[in-house]
């Protein structure tokens, strides 16, 4: 059975818009727990550039077939969020390395200035950038111009660096917690790196349009890998809304079924994609549970071995100073008859 293009658009409607729902969502989730963090304030920034990647990518991809002006603007919008993403991100890693390397730390103000040229050339001189549109089966695209081929080099360069970071820092760190982390993102980059497949209609290469699922991937891990250390109940909540995305999308492709046969396989997936999701869910929860049970257990018997300490303290202080005080008398009492004894020898001595 071949997938109809108006079938695949419905479908990438709803995920667009429940993945840059859920971009803001863990965005603002991080940036709440440290307003002040950088690490937080960039992840916060990144969701932010991916949640305009995937929320102008509907209007965009709804006004392909009709509206190609409409389109061109919105793959505009979509641009002004993707520009950002690898200095950010590049950013972010120097943050969460403690970098001091100058030529590192030069690259960032460099990359910086890069987005905001790129960014210039694409609203004001649009003809160096990208223009025009190229439309194929499963949407559109703007097409890329000379200058794009120096966004992509940007684009790829930082993601690189990125990359090679958070490879370092995986391997070098001692810290075992920065090193879970650091190993999550490392991973998350490879869904991040898929998606620069969704720059291949600009060259006029149709593709299918399965670059949008990689970023809602990244950012669920990467969200993860942040919070699962720090935040107790943030491994729950990630868990929650991807469940809950997952067989939202899932109940959508089921709805959109026609016919029968077709009614009756979608909805026994729908099914069992719920059973496994609702396991996964209560089994994270008690996972969490336990520890936080473990974690009380551990704190009281803490508390109780640090007021045992302080009380064993107390006596040995109480000990140590009779103790001093007994041996200072018999001490001083021996010195006493010392001096007796020799006063006793001079004054026979003297009677002779």
């Amino acid at each position: 059975m071949e997938i109809s293009p108006s079938f695949v658009l419905q479908v990438l409607t709803i995920f667009l818009w429940s993945g840059a729902a859920l971009s803001l969502f863990f965005g603002g989730f991080v940036w709440l727990q440290n307003k002040k963090s950088p690490i937080n304030i960039l992840f916060a920034l990144v969701a932010c550039s991916v949640a305009v990647w995937l929320g102008a990518s509907v209007p965009m991809l709804n006004n392909c077939q009709t509206k190609g002006d409409v389109a061109y603007f919105w793959d505009k919008i979509v641009y002004c969020g993707v520009v950002f993403i690898p200095i950010f991100l590049f950013h972010f890693s120097l943050v969460m390395s403690k970098e001091k390397n100058k030529i590192y730390l030069a690259l960032v103000p460099a990359g910086y200035f890069l987005a905001a040229v790129f960014l210039f050339l694409l609203w004001f001189f649009p003809q160096l950038f990208i223009q025009g549109l190229f439309q194929y089966k499963w949407g559109c695209h703007s097409i890329s111009q000379p200058s794009h081929n120096y966004f992509l080099i940007y684009f790829v360069g930082y993601l690189l660096l990125f990359f090679y970071k958070m490879f370092r820092l995986w391997r070098n760190t001692n810290d075992p917690d920065l090193k879970i982390q650091s190993k999550y993102i490392f991973y998350s980059f490879l869904f991040l790196f898929a998606s620069s497949l969704a720059f291949l209609p600009g060259y006029q290469i149709p593709v299918f349009p399965i670059a949008y699922i990689f970023p809602v991937i990244w950012m669920l891990i990467l969200s993860y890998a942040i919070t699962q250390h720090n935040l107790l109940n943030a491994k729950v909540i990630i868990v929650d809304v991807l469940a809950a995305l997952v067989v939202f999308a899932v109940l959508v492709y089921a709805v959109l079924s026609k016919g029968s046969s077709d009614i009756v396989i979608r909805f026994s997936f729908l099914i069992l994609i719920f059973f496994f999701a609702w396991l996964a869910v209560r089994g994270v929860h008690r996972e969490i549970n336990e520890k936080e049970r473990l974690e009380a257990v551990v704190k009281n018997r803490t508390k109780e071995l640090e007021q045992s300490k302080k009380v064993a303290e107390d006596r040995a202080a109480e000990l140590e100073k009779w103790y001093n005080a007994t041996i200072g008398r018999e001490v001083r009492m021996a010195e006493l008859k010392e001096e007796v004894k020799k006063m006793k020898e001079e004054s026979e001595k003297s009677k002779k």
